[in-house]
């Protein structure tokens, strides 16, 4: 070998043990940074084996590397994202059709111990690598859903307590409303004895007839219970699809144990034409109404015989606005920033949670509360709400006539 040559080879050497040592470097530097990452980071080939399995991910599973490399990525979920994940691969594999590739989703994942808990997973493929791979980036949101879980908790709570609050305010009116079922019932079950003492066949009928008066004041009283006790119990936010319009008249219904409501005219005007179905808790719906129309009550209480309004319009195709109209006092200027604040009141009595409560539950089901002065005189709150459209048997009737 020349002198040449063995430069030339000593050059090649030096060359390669560099390219070595500039790979192994990047391995290095790419190992510290996937060990570094806050979200578990794991690879996996095309059928589901894992590849890689960062610190993070170890952590978070509760696995070394060595205990799942190797194995299906199935072992990392609980049914029945199990039974579907090797159904989304084949299915990408062979037609193209990305469902969890390149998106974004919350699913569970299971620990060694068999703990399952949320995760956030994103998917993407590892474009120009040798063979097929997928990276996936996992977040354990378990602290972000306990605490939303204990916020609606709270919400829930506080909606508990201010309808509570309600009811004491509307005790005497309560009372009321049960009193006249049953001094009815009393009175017509005094009558039917002294017409069975009489003994004639005659008054025999007329006691069955009777009868039949005790059982529909019966009935009423209880139809007041039902709703007082739904209303004020203690539950879970549930949501439901509810006809908007059906809840309004309900919830009218339920004002009228306040007594003070009979004192005014009480006008609704709902729209009719397309009926708003809504996604809510329709408790707590009807809470915020019951609220509005108090307060529009508590506004009038100087002005007998004063008008209440309440309205449901659309605002658009996928929009519903309910408002309630008074004619009272209105809002000054002083008031207007602290209407929506918790405790914030101009009542003599009260606890000062009607609007903050009303506020909460409304933005919780993806709308808005607002109000405005009316002319000449009074005040309007409203809300929106998402809705779709019931039905529009109404608009096809008009339009075959």
């Amino acid at each position: 070998m020349s002198a040449s040559d063995s430069t030339n080879l000593g050059r090649v050497l030096a060359d390669k043990s560099e390219r070595k040592e500039t790979i192994d470097d990047a391995n290095e530097r790419l190992i510290a940074l996937l060990d570094a990452a806050v979200d578990g980071l794991v690879i996996i080939d095309k059928t589901g084996k894992i590849e890689l399995f960062n610190s993070a991910a170890q952590r978070m599973f509760l696995y070394s590397s060595q205990e799942v490399l190797g194995k299906n990525i199935k072992m990392l979920m609980p049914a029945p994202f199990s039974r579907e994940h090797d159904t989304y691969l084949s299915s990408y594999m062979t037609s193209g059709q990305a469902k969890i590739i390149g998106t974004g989703r919350k699913v569970k994942g299971k620990k060694s111990n068999g703990d399952e808990f949320p995760i956030f997973l994103s998917v993407g493929e590892v474009k120009g690598s040798s063979h097929i791979q997928f990276v996936g980036i996992i977040r354990d949101i378990s602290e972000q859903e306990r605490d939303k879980m204990e916020a609606q908790d709270n919400r829930n709570r506080l909606s508990h307590a201010s309808r509570l609050s309600s009811m004491g305010e509307l005790a005497a009116g309560i009372a009321h409303e049960m009193n006249q079922p049953l001094t009815a019932i009393s009175s017509y079950a005094q009558a039917s004895k002294r017409l069975l003492a009489s003994g004639s066949q005659h008054n025999v009928e007329k006691v069955a007839a009777t009868l039949d008066k005790i059982c529909d004041q019966a009935i009423r009283a209880s139809d007041v219970i039902d709703r007082l006790r739904t209303f004020v119990k203690k539950r879970i936010s549930q949501r439901e699809y509810v006809d908007l319009n059906e809840l309004i008249n309900k919830t009218v219904k339920l004002a009228k144990v306040d007594t003070r409501i009979l004192d005014h005219e009480v006008i609704i005007k709902l729209d009719t034409i397309k009926k708003p179905e809504l996604l809510v808790d329709p408790v707590q719906i009807q809470q915020v109404l019951l609220n509005l129309i108090r307060n529009g009550i508590d506004s009038m209480e100087h002005i007998k015989g004063a008008p209440l309004i309440i309205k449901s319009q659309w605002l658009s195709d996928e929009l519903i606005e309910v408002s309630v109209s008074d004619c009272g006092l209105g809002i000054d200027v002083q008031t207007i920033d602290s209407i929506f604040n918790p405790f914030f009141t101009t009542k003599e009595s009260g606890m000062g949670m009607g609007l903050s409560v009303s506020q909460t539950i409304i933005h919780a089901h993806g709308g808005r509360i607002y109000f405005e002065a009316n002319h000449p005189s009074g005040c309007t709150f409203s809300f929106h709400l998402p809705a779709t459209s019931k039905n529009q048997e109404n608009t096809e009737n008009s339009a075959n006539e």
